[in-house]
Order: structure tokens, then C-alpha cells, then sequence
């Protein structure tokens, strides 16, 4: 998911692409606890980041508004929370405008999303968990559903403009026509993403007039900036209750965290409509278990300066992209972005355009032979430099089943360097030494500290990215992150 520089829920993306930690109970049953929980810690690091703002503010002379208050349930007093994460989940109290709303007021759900329309894990959940919501529950009075304008100018700068753009239109021609205009800004964001003006206003207004909004009526509203406070207003409030990446949900003000697939929220609206929804969220950690937890997601969110030091890389060590990749080589979703992904970044790492790191994160816990796995790559790094240890990575990962499970795994991976022409008998002695297990152990306990729970996960020029993400995602992050070097 996007997230602003703050701090982050999480992003931290998408925990659904992780590697899975418990494969006893139903898979969706503990992704989707997984990610109430992730929500709720979010939601009180962002309670928290919120408040430490206001005492900023108040330092330096400034007023703070009264939405920057920790959010509480409608006519329920507020307590202090702000020194620790409650072990009660707290919803928010979350206003809205009828103009961005969808469905029953008086539906027993309602789920407010904070969007970014140039956010392509916002395009993620319009494209795949949308049209389902609305076909199930939003057009049967079960969801009430209201859209609420979170641009993050740091990654996308002409976004806010097309978040007033959706306001005049809606203002111009009604509800239908507000959500008119969302759809096609959502369907058509690689038309408008990143023009300049005039061309931007053009295109917003060409595609505004398919939901018959006059056009000289659309560009004197944008001219006039009626509604950048609008937005602007919306962006606070989203801060305030601990917003600090897109997509971010409230359902009956508890918080879901980045684009979940449609179960998550399937789950979430049935406990919900079951009275259980407040329940699912206080059953997380104990209060010290839940400092942690918090503690471990506010430094994962923020931006990182992971070290290089003489770690195995690819690409000119001056490119303006890093990315770093925490990886565990016995992880399926590791083999699947090695397999669908590191194929298409191939040609920016060998254009100069990005710099690719590799870093060990094996998850002994479930990947018993992953330790030896990283060892081995290490191993035939020394014998082979660099041009080795990549070729041992790809091994690897391409006879994943030969040795996942195996007892033979060490067996396998002395087999694999004999087919990149290491001597034998060295790589052997490197193996079995164990001479790289400190080392292998040294990037698992930074990832650590980083606040990395699952693999793959990588941290771009900083920013933290998490899980299998298809190679649109990373080459969006990239050329955002190029247009702002620039």
C-alpha cells in the first residue's frame, strides 16, 4: 500500500502475499485476524503519531485543530490512550458528506475508505474488491459505503488535484455523477498520472464529460480551488485517526489496512452484522505483547536507510533506485516474485536505473532447510564473486521442490554448485563449516529490527513494500521515485 512518511499501518502492505505462519487453521480465518489485528496496531501507532503532532503544534505556538483528538465511539467519553495500546479496541467516530456515499444510511455496516486515486493498491482494491462489495452488500443495504479524498502529494503530486476534480464534478452533477467520475479516474490513471498542466486539467475535464458535466462549469471550478480545502480537510481527519497509507477502511470504525482481497472484508462485515467486530479486535496480545507489536510496526513503517554494507547486489551502485529484498529462498512467494517479477525488473537493474540488493530472512520456524539455502549462496559468493552467488540464488529458487523438506537439502545444494563449476571440495568445506550461519543470522536480526515479519520483503529507496507484488506495483514506486529525483 502507499503510505506517507509519518508512520504506517500496514503496508506494509499487503500481508496477505506473506508467507503464512499457521497452516493448521483455515488460511482466511488467520489472514483475516492477522490483518484486524495488523489494522488495530495501525490505528493506535497512528492515534499516537496524531497526538505527539498536536504537542508539536502546541510547542511551536501553533493551534490544534479538534479532529486531531484521539477518535472515539459517538457519545462514548474518550480516554486517555496516549501512552498505551489499549487491550479495547477503539472505533472511530468518522463524519461524512452525502455527495461521497453510497447505499442505506441506515445500513447495519458502514465502511469508509480513505483513497488516494493515483495509489495503485487503491486501483488494486476498485478493480478486484469493488465491484463485489457493491454487488453484495452496498446495492442490498447491507454497506453503507463513503469515499474519503487521502492523496499522498509526496508519491503522487497531481493527485490532490484530481481529488478536487471528483469534487466538482459531484458538486456540478450529484451523487451519480460523483461516482461516475471515480470510476473513471480509477479506470483511466495511467491517462492522467503524473501530466503536467495544462494537460492534466484537460484530460480530467474530457473524462468528466462522459458523466455529462459541463465542461466550462468543470474547469471553473478547478480554477477556482473550491475544494482543495475540501480535500485537504478529509486528508487531516484521515491523520487524525491514524490514516497514514492508502487504501485504508473502517468498518463500523475498526480498521482494515491496505487492498485485501474480498474475503477479508466479507469476514469483517459478518462479524460486523454479528455484534462479534469489536470482539475480534480485542483479542489480540496481551498490553505488553501489544507495545511490542506496535513498537516493531512504527519502525517497520518508517522510511529506512537499510545498510548495504557487502551485500550481494545487482546493478550501478549509483542508480537512482534501490531496492532491497529480505527474502527467504524455501518461502513460495519468494520463488513466485523470483519467478514473475525479478524477470521484468531485470531490464531497469541492467539499464542503470535500479540497484538490487539481496538480503537473508530465512523463517526457520517453517523453512527448516532455508538456513543452509542462504549459506550456500553465501558460500559460493566466496568461492565465485558476485556472478555466482546469483547464479546459486537462481539455482536455488529453480529447484525449490528438490530440496524443500528434503533431508537431502544439503546434499541438493552441494549437486547445484557443481553445475556453476565451484570446486567441489571447497564449496563443500564452506557448507559444512557453517562459516556464513552468523552472517545468514546478522540480516535476519536486522530485518528484524526493520520491523520484517514476512518474506519477501522489500524497502525501496526506503519505503517498505511487502509481500509478491506483481511488477506494475514496483515499476509505479520506481517511476514515482524517478520524477522526484528529477
Amino acid at each position: 500500500m502507499d503510505q506517507v512518511r509519518v508512520s504506517s499501518p500496514s503496508d506494509e502492505e499487503p500481508p496477505i502475499a506473506n508467507e503464512p505462519t499457521n497452516t493448521r487453521m483455515s488460511p482466511w480465518f488467520g489472514i483475516i485476524l492477522a490483518i484486524l489485528f495488523a489494522g488495530f496496531a495501525g490505528f493506535m501507532i497512528g492515534r499516537l503519531t496524531a497526538e505527539a503532532e498536536v504537542s508539536a503544534m502546541v510547542a511551536n505556538g501553533e493551534k490544534a485543530i479538534a479532529t486531531t483528538a484521539a477518535p472515539t465511539v459517538v457519545g462514548v467519553a474518550a480516554e486517555d490512550t496516549s501512552d498505551v495500546v489499549s487491550d479495547v479496541a477503539t472505533p472511530a467516530s468518522i463524519g461524512s458528506e452525502t455527495l461521497t456515499t453510497m447505499g442505506d444510511p441506515n445500513a447495519p455496516v458502514t465502511i469508509v475508505e480513505y483513497s488516494d486515486y493515483q495509489c495503485p493498491f487503491c486501483l488494486r482494491n476498485f478493480q478486484q474488491t469493488w465491484p463485489q462489495l457493491k454487488a453484495e452488500y452496498i446495492d442490498t443495504g447491507r454497506v453503507y459505503y463513503v469515499f474519503k479524498d487521502f492523496p499522498i502529494p509526496s508519491l503522487h503530486p497531481v493527485a490532490e488535484r484530481v481529488h478536487a476534480a471528483a469534487q466538482c464534478a459531484g458538486a456540478i452533477g450529484g451523487q451519480d455523477t460523483y461516482w461516475q467520475v471515480h470510476d473513471s479516474f480509477f479506470i483511466n490513471q495511467q491517462q492522467w498520472a503524473d501530466k503536467p498542466q495544462p494537460e492534466l486539467d484537460n484530460i480530467l475535464v474530457n473524462l468528466t464529460d462522459g458523466a455529462d458535466v459541463d465542461n466550462d462549469e468543470m474547469r471553473n471550478c478547478l480554477d477556482s480551488g473550491r475544494y482543495t480545502e475540501s480535500v485537504q480537510a478529509d486528508m487531516d481527519e484521515g491523520r487524525s485517526l491514524g490514516v497514514n497509507g492508502t487504501p485504508t477502511f473502517f468498518v463500523n470504525g475498526y480498521p482494515i489496512v491496505g487492498a485485501q482481497p474480498y474475503q477479508v472484508f466479507q469476514r469483517a462485515i459478518s462479524l460486523a452484522e454479528e455484534g462479534r467486530l469489536a470482539e475480534a479486535f480485542s483479542q489480540q496480545p496481551g498490553p505488553d505483547d501489544g507495545k511490542a507489536q506496535a513498537t516493531a510496526t512504527a519502525l517497520a513503517a518508517q522510511p529506512v536507510d537499510v545498510p548495504m554494507g557487502d551485500a550481494p547486489a545487482m546493478g550501478d551502485p549509483n542508480a537512482p533506485v534501490t531496492i532491497v529484498e529480505y527474502s527467504d529462498f524455501q518461502c513460495p512467494f519468494c520463488l513466485r516474485h523470483f519467478e514473475n517479477t525479478i524477470p521484468e525488473l531485470q531490464s531497469q537493474i541492467d539499464s542503470g536505473q535500479v540497484r538490487y540488493v539481496f538480503k537473508d530472512f530465512p523463517i526457520h520456524s517453517i523453512h527448516p532447510q532455508a538456513q543452509k539455502a542462504h549459506e550456500s549462496a553465501r558460500c559460493a559468493r566466496e568461492l565465485g564473486g558476485e556472478e555466482a552467488f546469483w547464479e546459486m540464488h537462481d539455482l536455488i529458487f529453480i529447484n525449490q521442490d528438490q530440496w524443500a523438506g528434503s533431508g537431502r537439502h544439503v546434499e541438493v545444494f552441494k549437486t547445484l554448485a557443481g553445475e556453476i563449476d565451484l570446486v567441489q571440495e571447497e564449496f563443500d568445506e564452506c557448507l559444512d563449516s557453517g562459516r556464513y550461519a552468523d552472517a545468514v543470522n546478522s540480516d535476519l536480526a536486522e530485518g528484524q529490527r526493520f520491523g520484517v515479519t514476512g518474506t519477501p520483503s522489500f524497502f525501496i529507496n526506503g519505503q517498505r513494500l511487502v509481500g509478491a507484488q506483481p511488477f506494475s506495483v514496483f515499476q509505479q514506486i520506481i517511476e514515482s521515485l524517478s520524477v522526484a529525483d528529477s
